[in-house]
C-alpha cells in the first residue's frame, strides 16, 4: 500500500514539474531568450498568417498574435530585414548590410499575408519577399484545395501585389501552376519559369529577379533551368542559413510554422546560427 502510495505520489511530482516546465517554456519573456551566435544569414520561410482555423493547420499557418510576437522578438534583439538581392550584393559585391541582417519569405501568395502579415511587417518597419504562384492572382488556392491537402483560401489580388511592392516588398515567382516540378516535363518546366515570370513582370511594370522552388522540389537540370530563364536566385525548403559559399540557385532557408513555441522559434535561430558580426 505505502509503495502504491509512493508510485503515485512520484507520477503526480513527475507530471506538476512538466506542466510547470511548459508553461515556463511557452511563457518566458523576450529578453530571456538567447540565440548562439553562428556564421550566415537566416532566411526565414512562411505561408500562411491567419487566424481562422479553417484556413488550414498550423503546418502551413502561423496565427497572427504569434507572428506579432516573432517580429517584435527580431526587432527587441536588433535584426534588420534585408532583400535577398541585399543578401547577394554582399557576397557578390562587397555591399554591407545593417547588423544581424534577415530575410523574410512567404510562398503561394495568400491574400491573408496582406491583411494579416503586412500590418504586423509594417509595424516593424520589416519588409519581406512574397513567391507568388502567378495564376492564382485574384483567385484561390487550386493547386492543393483541389487535392484536399489544404482547404480553399483567397490569393492576393493585384491590387495587393502592387500595394506590397510599393511599400518595398519584393515580389518572386512561385511557378503559374505551383506543379511539382520534378514530376513534369522539362518543356513544362520552363514554361512555368518563363511565363510566370513574365507574367510578374507585366503586372508590376518591372523585373522579377527571384523563384522558389513549388513544394521545394528540384534537381541539378532545374537549377540550371531557372537561371537560364533570367533569375538571379531561387530558394529551397533545405534547413540552414545563406553562407558566402552558397549556390545562388540553392538558397538554404529556415521554416517557421504555427506548431512553434516562442523558445521554439528562437532555437531554429540558433540551431541554423545566427552571426552576430558586422555586415
Amino acid at each position: 500500500m505505502i509503495k502504491q502510495f509512493k508510485k503515485i505520489l512520484l507520477v503526480f511530482l513527475l507530471v506538476m514539474l512538466v506542466t510547470a516546465s511548459w508553461q515556463y517554456y511557452q511563457a518566458v519573456p523576450i529578453n530571456h531568450l538567447q540565440y548562439k551566435p553562428f556564421n550566415g544569414i537566416p532566411v526565414l520561410m512562411y505561408h500562411k498568417v491567419n487566424p481562422d482555423r479553417h484556413a488550414g493547420g498550423l503546418g502551413l499557418r502561423v496565427k497572427p498574435k504569434d507572428f506579432d510576437w516573432e517580429m517584435h522578438y527580431l526587432r527587441e534583439n536588433g535584426f534588420h530585414t534585408v532583400s535577398l538581392g541585399d543578401v547577394l550584393d554582399h557576397y557578390q559585391k562587397g555591399k554591407k548590410l545593417p547588423n544581424k541582417p534577415i530575410v523574410i519569405t512567404f510562398d503561394d501568395g495568400y491574400q491573408d499575408n496582406y491583411i494579416y502579415a503586412y500590418p504586423i511587417l509594417k509595424k516593424y518597419n520589416f519588409t519581406a519577399t512574397v513567391f507568388v504562384v502567378a495564376g492564382t492572382i485574384g483567385k484561390s488556392n487550386i493547386f492543393d484545395s483541389k487535392t484536399k491537402s489544404q482547404p480553399v483560401n483567397k490569393m492576393l489580388t493585384w491590387q495587393e501585389i502592387k500595394a506590397l511592392d510599393a511599400a518595398g516588398f519584393t515580389i518572386g515567382s512561385h511557378t503559374v501552376d505551383h506543379p511539382i516540378l520534378t514530376d513534369i516535363p522539362m518543356d513544362q518546366v520552363k514554361l512555368e519559369l518563363i511565363d510566370s515570370k513574365k507574367i510578374l513582370e507585366q503586372g508590376l511594370g518591372k523585373k522579377i529577379d527571384y523563384f522558389c522552388y513549388p513544394h521545394g522540389r528540384y534537381n541539378n537540370e532545374i537549377a540550371k533551368l531557372v537561371q537560364e530563364s533570367g533569375y538571379r536566385a531561387a530558394t529551397t525548403t533545405r534547413q540552414g542559413l545563406v553562407t558566402a559559399e552558397a549556390n545562388p540557385y540553392l538558397l538554404n532557408r529556415i521554416r517557421v510554422t504555427g506548431h512553434y513555441s516562442h523558445r521554439k522559434f528562437v532555437s531554429q535561430l540558433s540551431l541554423s546560427g545566427i552571426d552576430n558580426q558586422q555586415y
